[in-house]
């Protein structure tokens, strides 16, 4: 599949998506769910979610962190929002030298620093 089929593909699917964030010591922090249907795969690769409020969040395209999931109702333990018949689910350990960059990433995802 090219890269335009992909993005073409994806595009309207919904993802749950998982975030695991642990210390340099590699234990657990925190542990974040939240899900969003797939606005656009960007030509430099990042993936565009539309979360049901509204709001945007992104992540790296990583065909390695992405499964299908079986049919059903799925439960964010944050929002208690419940996502029925999600397409896909993407799972990332995240390391953090500082805590205060959590909630920026609960927000909006993935960022370019620099």
């Amino acid at each position: 599949m090219t890269w335009t089929e992909l993005q073409t593909f994806l595009k309207g699917k919904v993802f749950l998506i998982g975030l695991t964030f642990i210390d340099q010591d590699e234990n657990l922090i925190e542990q974040y769910q939240t899900s969003g249907t797939v606005d656009e795969l960007t030509d430099d690769g990042l993936l565009r979610f539309k979360r049901t409020d509204g709001n945007y969040f992104q992540l790296p395209y990583d065909n390695e962190t992405i499964s299908e999931v079986a049919e059903g109702e799925y439960r964010e333990r944050a929002t208690g929002n419940i996502i029925i018949n999600p397409d896909y689910i993407t799972t990332w350990k995240i390391q953090v030298n500082q805590t205060d960059n959590i909630e920026n990433m609960k927000q909006n995802g993935y960022t370019f620093s620099g």
